[in-house]
């Protein structure tokens, strides 16, 4: 990052003559995690999410699943974003984590699950899934989701996993 800064300052700024940062050795970063669904396992976890006590827990899965979005931008997700015409989901700028919109595809029964949940919304509550996605406690995505691994057995797999998955998947 500072060497990135110093380069800006020497070519574009030209506030320096010379990037002291060029002869300094860059550590490798790291290959970072790499952890997807086997088939089996995911028909054990699609199992499990469906007999949830929380029933949005199986829905919110599979739009994850099939749209690769991140935790934060499913849960973070209103009805206004979801066009049904289109079959889309319209993540709009400063909603993503890099900041920058973009267009999911919504298809199958990720399409099928939230033309359901939209006939019996809250009015009041413009979110797509309005429960606490973290804590703990009755209603916690976070518990319905911990419980759902423990009963498909399925081992060292967190939330993130599941963008893996459907970039797998694609």
């Amino acid at each position: 990052t500072l060497s990135a800064f110093f380069t800006y300052a020497v070519k574009d700024l030209g506030w320096v003559e010379r990037n002291p940062c060029a002869r300094v050795r860059k550590g490798k970063e790291s290959a970072g995690r790499v952890r997807y669904l086997s088939d089996d396992e995911r028909t054990r976890l699609v199992k499990a999410c469906k007999e949830s006590s929380n029933p949005l827990l199986y829905p919110v899965f599979v739009v994850a699943l099939s749209t690769g979005a991140r935790q934060g931008e499913v849960m973070n997700l209103r009805w206004p974003q979801v066009d049904f015409t289109r079959r889309t989901i319209l993540l709009r700028d400063g909603e993503t984590k890099n900041g920058a919109g973009r267009v999911l595809p919504l298809t199958g029964e990720a399409f099928d699950l939230l033309r359901d949940l939209a006939k019996v919304r809250d009015l009041k509550d413009d979110r797509v899934f309005p429960v606490p996605a973290e804590g703990r406690g009755f209603g916690s995505l976070r518990t319905a989701w911990d419980k759902a691994l423990e009963r498909a057995e399925v081992k060292d797999f967190r939330w993130h996993d599941l963008r893996h998955t459907a970039a797998s998947y694609l």
